[in-house]
């Protein structure tokens, strides 16, 4: 019953087109299917110029500590959905939303290929345990 609901849930936000203002939004969208989840799934959200939502991916599925997303295959679906900006949000099975050496890096990295790109990387966004992490609230982005 639960992931009935969390499927309707994905599929009215899809229907609906909303508004993306602040990593509040993303994650009130996505928490309530990634922060119980065993395994690191990494997710991009992709925008159109008015900042609202064209679709939301499934980029990866890693392991209970680690995932390993391609930088790559974010912005090539990021080009065949016309996206002007993403977002990019995974989640920390252990709970614990806090980003570690590798989130870092992996985020400076999709900054720069962004810019390269010409598609703005809003945030970074990291799941816990009803808590989340954004790269771009506590001014690292």
């Amino acid at each position: 019953a639960l992931e009935i609901g969390r499927r309707f849930r994905e599929d009215e936000t899809k229907e609906q087109r909303p508004h993306i203002k602040s990593s509040q939004d993303v994650v009130e969208i996505l928490m309530p299917r990634m922060r119980d989840l065993k395994t690191e799934i990494f997710k991009a959200v992709f925008l159109n110029a008015q900042n609202r939502i064209i679709e939301i991916i499934d980029v990866t599925e890693g392991t209970v500590n680690q995932a390993a997303p391609m930088i790559r295959e974010i912005f090539q679906s990021a080009l065949e959905h016309f996206a002007v900006s993403t977002v990019c949000i995974h989640n920390h099975p252990s709970g614990e939303s806090q980003p570690s050496p590798e989130d870092r890096t992996f985020t400076q990295k999709l900054l720069e290929a962004g810019k390269a790109l010409q598609i703005k990387v809003l945030d970074h966004i990291i799941i816990g345990d009803n808590c989340y992490y954004s790269f771009k609230d506590r001014g690292e982005l």
